[in-house]
């Protein structure tokens, strides 16, 4: 029983990988796997059966696998009975194997069809029993040359087949298992050639011979399994399996079994070679060592990838905001809240007005504020203090001639009110510019604010956005023209009436005779300049009175008529150009890529999620004990080593040096890796209040077994596995 906590933490490991693939994380992060590689007719269902220990697989003519089967093996000593189950029949247990063949038949052709046809769609299969190893592995449909005659096999089924193996096994985290015919040239082996395109150092791969016992008579494979000729990290195992003809005959598994075992054990070659090269069992061993320590190696990496893959869905789910309405009431409900939110940031910049939602803008002067600068420097240079009087534009002369020209035949002493509208109406006319201006400043100012607020609230509707821009430009255009037609009006006045109430001016206009009646003139007076100073004191004071009744009416006007008026009405004219618009639900929704992007990222999140649920149920998954990758996998003392390093180290920490175990490195390095804490701290303490550390001082890293199949002799570590001579 001392090899139990080896096969529960083993089983914990492959029951955390099943259960992440379970809940669909291979679609997104590469999950650690063995997968099998051969040609057609290698032997790799057979091999499959002596791992298991059961006759569960179809046989037949040509290409028998034509689905990937992903083989779940649990390894289950209690059970007096193994069984089998498909995922795609959950809780339908099969005791008897032969319709499991049955059962992989009607699945294969329900997908693939029934004409030897190949797809890549992964049958899941889980067998339960007290024989077969801990392990999950992907039986892929063996390479394929040539199609079948009258198949469904397409011409490029070379390609078809090792397209597909290179989707599987291109994977850093897969282990390749390599089954080779021994009875072929393996410089030749198109499966070798393959594992080594997909893993060129041949760190993953693990080589099998099969149909060893059908070389040439004189040859062997002692060569190529010393790896002397072709070396792979995790060397070659070579396996007696049963023909074609010994499955004909009804030879069972477990006797095909024994007889591969006599085999090796008279054979004048092989029994001389250590036994971690030769025999299923010795594969079945060096296959759950190396998965073991394969997971073990990359579950940080996944947890790391896990968490950072999650924070990008989360990320990105948050620029692409909630997802919009599919009604069409529901979207026009939206509408109707973007134009009311739009309109009330429009009148509250205008306003002035707190709010928070403009907290980054907080610095920028209000539009009111520039409105109001606009209105201030109207006609403001026509009433500097120390201007140029406006008159001046005019020569004395100029006046002169303006006054006889209009004196007409009048009675001469009195100024003529032609010559002062001649006078006045060019300077008059001279204040439009001025106004049209200061309106087409401010329509372009809120033109922009309206512009600028209009791409914040419709940002996710680039079509409606364009829309609501031409209906907001037609409201304030409209506005613009009323009031420009009022400015007109107010110009045209000016100039066609000339008329004042101004107290100032009737009080303090000009008066050219100024002696009493009956007194003499002691002196000689120039009239003509006495009108000219006249007409131009009485030019001053007009003028300036309609620039100052100006520069409070164009504001009030532009204030009312643009401004305000812009402000009231726009809201109910953008819902009435909405509601005359057959094309708006059309704009309102996500684009299609949007829509398939969240949906996506909606899925992908979810799976994460459940991913890291997976990997809190276990804590003790951080203090299992990781073997030392000493590159030897022939014998069982490789583990031995690693469990005696690991109790070694642990006895560090308890001899006073002050040094952190191994184990106890490797435990902070996951806590600092993975952010679920559940999933990198260690299992509670015990009631004595003894740290984890202590825990694992108490129970050193188990021994594995020496063999899932019985009692064997003790392998010898060998170097030349790697090509070593």
């Amino acid at each position: 029983m001392a090899d139990a906590p080896f096969f529960e933490n083993l089983r914990k490991l492959i029951n955390v990988v099943d259960d992440l693939r379970d809940v669909g994380l291979g679609q997104y992060i590469n999950l650690p796997r063995i997968t099998v590689l051969g040609t057609q007719s290698s032997g790799k269902s057979s091999l499959l059966e002596s791992i298991v220990g059961l006759d569960f697989l179809p046989r037949g003519e040509g290409v028998v696998t034509r689905r990937p089967l992903e083989l779940r093996l649990v390894r289950t000593p209690s059970l007096a009975q193994p069984y089998g189950e498909f995922d795609a029949f959950k809780g339908e247990k099969l005791t008897d194997f032969q319709k499991v063949k049955e059962k992989i038949n009607e699945l294969t052709d329900k997908v693939a069809g029934k004409n030897k046809g190949i797809v890549d769609d992964p049958i899941i299969l889980t067998v339960y029993s007290p024989t077969c190893p801990d392990l999950t592995v992907i039986d892929l449909p063996g390479i394929t040359r040539i199609p079948l005659a009258g198949s469904d096999q397409p011409k490029d089924i070379e390609k078809i087949t090792r397209d597909m193996a290179g989707r599987y096994c291109r994977d850093p985290r897969t282990i390749i298992l390599c089954v080779v015919p021994a009875n072929a040239d393996l410089s030749t082996s198109d499966a070798l050639q393959m594992a080594r395109e997909l893993d060129p150092d041949g760190n993953r791969t693990l080589g099998v011979f099969t149909k060893i016992d059908i070389m040439d008579k004189g040859t062997s494979a002692k060569k190529m399994l010393l790896g002397q000729e072709i070396p792979l990290k995790y060397g070659y195992v070579g396996v007696k399996n049963r023909s074609q003809h010994d499955i004909n005959n009804g030879m069972t598994v477990k006797k095909a079994l024994e007889i591969e075992r006599d085999y090796f054990a008279t054979h004048p070659v092989y029994s001389t070679m250590p036994t971690g090269y030769i025999g299923t069992e010795n594969l079945v061993q060096r296959l759950t060592n190396i998965l073991y320590s394969h997971i073990r190696k990359c579950l940080p990496d996944i947890i790391r990838e896990i968490n950072n893959r999650t924070r990008e869905c989360e990320s990105r789910l948050k620029e692409l905001g909630p997802p919009l309405p599919r009604e069409n009431t529901e979207k026009m409900q939206l509408v109707w809240n973007m134009i009311t939110e739009f309109t009330e940031k429009y009148k509250n910049v205008i306003k002035g007005k707190y709010d928070a939602m403009r907290i980054g803008e907080s610095k920028a002067i209000s539009s009111g504020s520039i409105i109001k600068k606009y209105f201030y420097d109207l006609y403001d240079d026509l009433l500097e203090k120390d201007k140029k009087h406006v008159s001046c534009k005019y020569k004395d002369t100029d006046i002169s001639r303006a006054i006889r020209l209009h004196q007409g035949d009048s009675i001469p002493g009195f100024l003529s009110i032609d010559s002062f509208l001649y006078l006045i109406h060019p300077l008059l006319q001279d204040l439009k510019e001025p106004a049209v201006d200061c309106l087409n400043r401010i329509y372009d100012h809120l033109e922009d604010i309206a512009t600028g607020i209009i791409n914040k609230v419709f940002e996710r509707f680039p079509t409606l956005m364009a829309d609501m821009i031409e209906n907001v430009i037609q409201v304030l255009q409209s506005r613009r023209d009323a009031t420009r037609e009022m400015i007109d009006n107010i110009m045209e006045f000016e100039n066609s009436y000339i008329f004042t109430n101004d107290d100032d001016y009737l009080a303090n206009r000009s008066i050219v005779v100024s002696q009493k009646d009956g007194e003499k003139k002691k002196e000689n007076v120039d009239t003509n300049q006495a009108f000219v100073n006249e007409m131009r004191s009485r030019i001053e004071s007009y003028f300036t009175i309609v620039v100052r009744n100006n520069r409070d009416s164009i504001p009030k006007i532009i204030g009312h008529f643009l401004v305000k008026k812009s402000m009231d009405e726009m809201q109910y004219s953008l819902y009435n150009a909405i509601n005359k618009n057959p094309m708006i639900f059309k704009m309102i929704g996500d684009p299609e890529h949007i829509i398939n992007e969240r949906d996506n990222l909606h899925k992908k999140l979810e799976t994460l999620k459940k991913a890291q649920k997976v990997l809190k149920r276990d804590p003790d998954l951080a203090v299992m004990p990781v073997f030392e990758d000493t590159g030897d996998y022939t014998s069982r003392d490789y583990i031995q080593k690693s469990t005696s390093k690991n109790e070694k180290d642990s006895a560090r920490e308890s001899d006073g040096s002050g040094n952190v175990p191994v184990m106890e490195k490797r435990k902070k390095s996951l806590e600092n890796i993975a952010e679920p804490r559940s999933i990198t701290q260690p299992s509670p303490v015990n009631s004595n209040n003894t740290s984890s550390t202590n825990v694992l001082e108490s129970k050193p890293a188990p021994k594995p077994s020496n063999s899932l199949f019985g009692s064997s002799a003790p392998a010898k570590p060998s170097n030349s596995l790697f090509g070593n001579k």
